[in-house]
């Protein structure tokens, strides 16, 4: 017994020696109660903090070199990236993961569990490139779906954004019958891309590339032709969709031109199903008379926008259509062309497509 009481005496006196000068072995008092508190903080807001479902996509954001832990929380928390601050300082804190995270620009998702967050901070930026190639021909959300499948984009994020956002004012429209404002220029090429990049840096290169391929000359050449890059852009997106060889888009491209000049509809089959919720690789006379700014076969003049992305080849084609005095055309099943001035011809040339 009295053993029991010495042993005890002697924590008594060891324990008062680790308090002493108001430290707790070696650390000072306040630092520890700093720390107790900031983590019943922490365990609160985690029990009692439900995560905000509505914030969604992604967002970009730069640790700058000096940051803090507590302004890095502060830049994720105005993020939407976490929900709580001080849940998250404490656990960086806790981890001893507070004085490695490291500088650059980094992609998160919104409303990530904090440890993720921590771990990608702690890695460094992503370097992961993706290449990936865009066909020419391609619609707004046909691309849309290509970027997200490589993990390049949040394909909903992208969508929204391309209606929105108008990198150049000559990409412009005030119509509000049109579908994508940016369908037509975003430029069919090969890309790299990081994963998770913001969908105004993707739109901005693949715009910037637009500018880029339609040069001064061919904006000259549009302009002494009278059309509006606008015009030239529609125009190109039905050729595109309309061609599949080289050979025929420049004939194509005057064939519309033959057909504006004399107030003709365009009656192009693109246009419908690009008004069609449902693709068809067929319309059918039922398909004509949907009731839409994009069907041709009731409206005159070009549709309000484009119907695809067209590649450079399509553009020129329209700068310099192959003259001829066609009205009509029809593919055979190998996609090659037939041309004709008169309807009577047009129905026998579709006859022997078939």
């Amino acid at each position: 017994m009295l053993k029991v009481l010495s042993n005890m005496k002697n924590y008594g006196k060891k324990t008062f020696m680790y308090i002493k000068n108001n430290e707790i072995y070696g650390l000072p008092l306040r630092y520890v109660a700093g720390i107790v508190l900031l983590f019943l903080a922490a365990v609160i807001i985690g029990f009692c903090s439900t995560k905000d479902e509505s914030a969604q996509g992604f967002v970009t954001i730069e640790v700058k070199p000096g940051m803090q832990t507590v302004q890095i929380a502060d830049l994720l928390k105005d993020k939407d990236v976490i929900n709580h601050e001080v849940y998250f300082r404490v656990i960086a804190k806790l981890r001893g993961l507070d004085k490695q995270l490291k500088i650059g620009q980094y992609t998160f998702r919104k409303n990530m569990n904090d440890n993720e967050v921590l771990e990608e901070l702690m890695d460094g930026p992503r370097t992961e490139i993706i290449k990936v190639t865009v066909p020419e021909g391609y619609t707004v959300e046909q691309i849309a779906d290509l970027l997200s499948k490589n993990g390049i984009v949040d394909k909903a994020i992208f969508l929204q954004t391309v209606k929105t956002y108008i990198p150049y004012d000559y990409m412009k429209s005030d119509n509000p019958a049109v579908k994508y404002k940016l369908e037509g220029y975003l430029f069919p090429d090969t890309y790299e891309f990081r994963i998770n990049t913001p969908a105004k840096m993707v739109i901005d290169t693949m715009t910037g590339q637009f500018d880029k391929k339609v040069d001064s000359k061919m904006r000259e050449r549009a302009q002494n032709m009278n059309l509006s890059m606008h015009e030239l852009v529609v125009l190109a997106s039905l050729v595109e969709a309309e061609a599949k060889f080289d050979a025929d888009r420049p004939i194509i491209a005057q064939v519309f031109f033959n057909r504006l000049k004399i107030n003709m509809p365009l009656q192009s089959d693109t246009t419908i199903q690009y008004a069609m919720l449902e693709r068809k690789e067929n319309i059918s006379i039922k398909d004509t008379k949907i009731d839409s700014p994009y069907n041709t076969y009731k409206n005159y003049g070009l549709p309000p926008g484009a119907v695809d992305n067209p590649g450079i080849s399509s553009i020129k084609a329209v700068l310099y259509p192959q003259q001829n005095d066609y009205l009509y055309f029809v593919a055979d099943s190998q996609g090659h062309n037939h041309y004709s001035k008169t309807y009577g011809e047009h129905l026998q040339e579709v006859n022997n497509a078939e």
